[in-house]
């Protein structure tokens, strides 16, 4: 097994943050709370997957992948204030190619 590693950076005051569950010998553990976000937050989903969460201007930013119905995946831009409740832009992130080949 590897040496335990320290991570050394600025703290993160509101990131949420749960202890590892009694007995639990995962490296990585899931929220009691889960599912944070429901899979029809947004109108003609299906599922929603957190693809990415940052912090950002001391709320959280994110991108998001969702399924709808027949299950054709785009990603959606999300913010919020806390790192549970999370508001998702119902319109997917555009990409726009500047190079049109």
């Amino acid at each position: 097994m590897a040496d335990r590693q320290t991570v050394r950076g600025a703290a993160i005051p509101n990131i949420p943050w749960e202890e590892k569950p009694k007995g639990c010998e995962d490296v990585v553990w899931r929220s009691a709370r889960n599912p944070i976000i429901p899979r029809d937050l947004i109108p003609g989903s299906n599922s929603i997957f957190n693809s990415a969460v940052v912090p950002f201007d001391g709320t959280f930013a994110g991108v998001f992948r969702a399924d709808d119905k027949t299950r054709r995946q785009v990603l959606h831009s999300g913010r919020s204030e806390d790192g549970i409740s999370w508001k998702i832009e119902h319109e997917p992130i555009r990409f726009v190619c500047e190079n049109q080949e």
